[in-house]
């Protein structure tokens, strides 16, 4: 990509990265009109191409930058700051929700790109996906105190069956049509709660 993007106004790179986000959520990769991204972030299709020289780059600089802005979000709120796993879980829920509120289609543009089938860009999507889920899991169990949690569990396969709910959850919420901040906050806090009742001792 052209280098000029980073030396835009931080508003026009928002305005640009949240229009990418919320056209590339709403239509597959191939049917999706870049048009719209650069009628709704108020610049002409032919800038946009010159900052992204095709629709490809244009998609997997958005994948790598809901990437970047979650682990941002994560570091604001200090999730590997405890040793608790369902703090971390609370503090990520927080991190989440205040991206959000900045970037309102970020999770769906992510959930989307996840399941996008385009022989394009899927191979990049997953590997760079299963890479990512590795490292956070690594992280993670490095840092959680087992002790908490009950003796009789895999934590491997709680932890895969957190993301799995997690999945479901915005997987729903995407066919629906949107996600609800406010809404979101609350049906992960009972979550965490179940959670918390089921897995710690």
């Amino acid at each position: 990509m052209n280098e000029g993007f980073f030396r835009l106004p931080a508003d026009k790179q928002r305005k640009i990265i949240n229009m990418g986000f919320q056209v590339f959520s709403q239509s597959l990769y191939k049917k999706a009109p870049v048009a719209e991204i650069a009628l709704g972030a108020g610049i002409s299709k032919a800038l946009l191409f010159y900052h992204f020289k095709n629709k490809k780059e244009l998609y997997l600089f958005l994948w790598n930058k809901s990437i970047e802005l979650t682990r941002n979000a994560m570091k604001e709120q200090n999730i590997l700051g405890t040793n608790n796993y369902f703090e971390m879980l609370r503090r990520s829920l927080i991190g989440k929700c205040n991206l959000l509120r900045e970037y309102p289609y970020v999770s769906e543009f992510s959930l989307r790109a996840y399941y996008e089938e385009n022989i394009e860009v899927k191979k990049e999507i997953h590997d760079s996906f299963q890479q990512i889920n590795l490292e956070s899991e690594k992280k993670a169990f490095e840092i959680i105190d087992i002790t908490m949690l009950r003796d009789d569990i895999d934590i491997h396969q709680m932890y895969q069956e957190m993301v799995w709910a997690s999945d479901g959850y915005l997987h729903m919420a995407l066919m629906q049509g949107n996600i609800n901040v406010d809404k979101l906050k609350s049906d992960f806090e009972q979550l965490i709660l179940m959670w918390e009742k089921v897995y710690q001792k």
